[in-house]
């Protein structure tokens, strides 16, 4: 079985031919999954009801995400905010894993729950207060786990490289190495680390050192600030590389309040996903799963009606439907302007090519597969 997607948004004027050869012999990595982030009701927009999950995740929702990403509401007191978004998740059998933005203030060397505070002091845990934290991840993976959910991960920070004026907190690369390596195992499910802004190599060679390779399980970037190469080493002794947030919002970059102009926005939103896939990652989340630039519309900035799937939901849709446990191998492209990754299924009797045509001719496309078939 092969299943070629393809996607051509401009009109086309004249006809074209091309050739996909989806190659078997080179493999890379399975890819675990795509999701999204869901709004903590701590956030001020867009907490998602059940039937809006319902939506984005799962094999018969509309864009087929199966790994979701919890805020972790700061202070134990606060925790009962997440859990029963995480029960639905699990009842549904997805892969769930939990980010900490900000920690109790008392334990910030700025004193506040914020990374940088607005007269520019920045704020960091402070190491009398390591082993504190320590037990408060292992809380909170208990509290879950107590009250019916199991985690599939817990990240250490998010965003431990950027400065903001909201809540986080700051560590070095080499900090994040040494908490993990003293405090990994203490926590009693897979460790994700570290969550920085970009996928920089500082980070990723910290992590990749004897003492504390076998302390944490995931590897975790954001695509922001761009990605380095280093993070394919730990690839290489085990770990699994995660992209676990991104978004790109049109109107926060150009200053205006425009409608989704699709031509240009399905193959920004592609290229984020596929510059991922082709860089061996194994898992692509988003960031809100609901939002004008999401998945799914919440009624502004002409995003769609609140709880509609957007367009990037079904680009996402694309890849999360249809490559989801497969195994990544090698495609080339020949004639007219495509891009795109090709899978195959671990039985090796199923293929996908997921394709975008940037061009403005229609194309005939062959594709040559790695198999025999008997019919189509």
């Amino acid at each position: 079985m092969v299943a070629l997607l393809c996607a051509n948004t401009s009109k086309a004027m004249s006809q074209t031919t091309a050739t996909v050869r989806l190659n078997a012999q080179g493999k890379h990595q399975k890819i675990t999954g795509f999701g999204g982030f869901v709004c903590s009701p701590q956030f001020t927009y867009n907490h998602m009801s059940t039937t809006e999950i319902k939506k984005v995740w799962g094999e018969s929702s509309t864009v087929g995400c199966n790994i979701m990403r919890l805020y972790i509401p700061i202070g134990k007191n606060s925790w009962g905010q997440s859990l029963s978004t995480a029960k639905v998740a699990k009842q549904m059998g997805l892969i769930v894993f939990a980010s900490p933005w900000g920690q109790p203030a008392e334990w910030k060397t700025n004193g506040t729950s914020n990374a940088k505070n607005s007269d520019g002091t920045t704020g960091k845990l402070k190491r009398e207060n390591w082993a504190d934290y320590a037990k408060y991840l292992e809380d909170y993976v208990q509290y879950l786990r107590n009250n019916g959910v199991e985690l599939d991960a817990i990240s250490i920070q998010n965003e431990p490289d950027w400065p903001a004026e909201y809540a986080g907190c700051l560590w070095s690369a080499s900090e994040i190495a040494e908490f993990v390596k003293t405090y990994g195992r203490t926590i009693s499910c897979k460790i994700m680390a570290p969550e920085t802004l970009a996928v920089n190599d500082s980070y990723a060679n910290a992590l990749n050192q004897t003492d504390v390779i076998d302390c944490f399980d995931i590897y975790g970037g954001h695509q922001y600030g761009g990605i380095q190469t280093a993070y394919k080493n730990l690839a290489k002794k085990g770990k699994e590389i995660w992209m676990t947030e991104y978004l790109i919002n049109w109107n926060e970059t150009e200053g205006n309040t425009r409608n989704f102009d699709f031509s240009k926005d399905f193959f920004n939103f592609f290229r984020a996903i596929n510059t991922c896939m082709l860089g061996d990652f194994n898992a692509w989340i988003h960031y809100a799963a609901k939002r004008y630039y999401a998945m799914m519309g919440d009624g502004q900035r002409g995003a769609g009606s609140s709880g509609v799937i957007t367009k990037r939901g079904y680009v996402m849709g694309h890849f999360a439907k249809f490559v989801t446990g497969m195994t990544r191998i090698d495609a080339s492209f020949n004639g007219a302007s495509l891009e795109g990754s090709a899978y195959l299924s671990l039985t090796g009797d199923t293929a996908v090519a997921v394709v975008g045509n940037t061009g403005d001719e229609e194309v005939q496309l062959t594709c040559d597969l790695p198999f025999y078939t008997t019919g189509y």
